[in-house]
């Protein structure tokens, strides 16, 4: 037999609202997770060098990018000495670890972009430029998505927002004997440094000046115009 007073105090905790649910972690707030569990940090950081800060990687580069980069990041990136964190993509950790990566944009986004668009090669490394270290590079850099059997290029080729151009299958016509404008060498050097806005081109900042300028005179005179021939071409372009 319950008295009053029993009674009353379980009407009230009967009529009580429920303590609001928690809402489930967002894959963004689970993938920083994953970056201090698995210690990022102590190497990307702006106090650490030579890895790259990831304080803005979500502006320069795109979500697939991100994944290519943790599965293989020495064939995506040259001589990257970053392990590969493929292990963590057996399960949901990885793909986390990418949309925390992608979220990751500073506030002046415009203001970046509008620099990125006034940057030049220096006249002088125009001056003494020369395609001699061209084709090492492109092996090093470039090749792994732009050869027609790129590794990057074969095992992702289906999940692309473009198809990146085959640059290497395409060689000078015998017909052009003139010498690559600045301004084409320039268009390439923007792409290679800062790569291609909304596309998974990403820029190549860490190459020095005379690198950048090697590459883009090599591929000026072994690719088509950049008026003819864009460096990503919509799926299904190639023949």
């Amino acid at each position: 037999m319950l008295t009053g007073a029993v009674f009353l105090a379980l009407v009230v905790y009967l009529i009580q609202p429920a303590a609001p649910v928690a809402a489930a972690p967002s894959a963004i707030e689970r993938g920083r997770l994953v970056y201090v569990s698995e210690r990022c940090s102590r190497c990307h950081s702006q106090d650490v060098s030579p890895a790259p800060d990831l304080s803005q990687v979500g502006i320069r580069r795109s979500a697939l990018w991100l994944k290519m980069h943790l599965y293989n990041p020495r064939e995506v990136s040259g001589a990257s000495t970053m392990p590969s964190y493929a292990f963590l993509f057996r399960n949901r950790r990885g793909n986390d670890l990418v949309a925390y990566l992608a979220s990751l944009r500073a506030p002046e986004t415009a203001q970046h972009s509008a620099d990125e668009q006034q940057w030049r090669l220096p006249v002088d490394v125009l001056a003494s430029v020369n395609a001699a270290d061209g084709p090492q590079l492109y092996r090093r850099y470039c090749a792994t998505c732009h050869d027609t059997n790129g590794l990057t290029r074969l095992k992702w080729q289906s999940q692309f927002i473009e198809s990146p151009a085959v640059l290497a299958a395409r060689p000078t016509s015998p017909n052009r004997t003139s010498k690559p404008q600045p301004a084409q060498i320039d268009h390439f050097a923007q792409i290679i440094k800062f790569g291609i806005p909304n596309s998974d081109m990403a820029g190549h900042q860490h190459l020095s000046d005379n690198d950048i300028a090697s590459l883009s005179l090599w591929l000026a005179q072994n690719t088509a115009p950049p008026s003819q021939e864009p460096l990503h071409s919509a799926p299904g372009d190639e023949h």
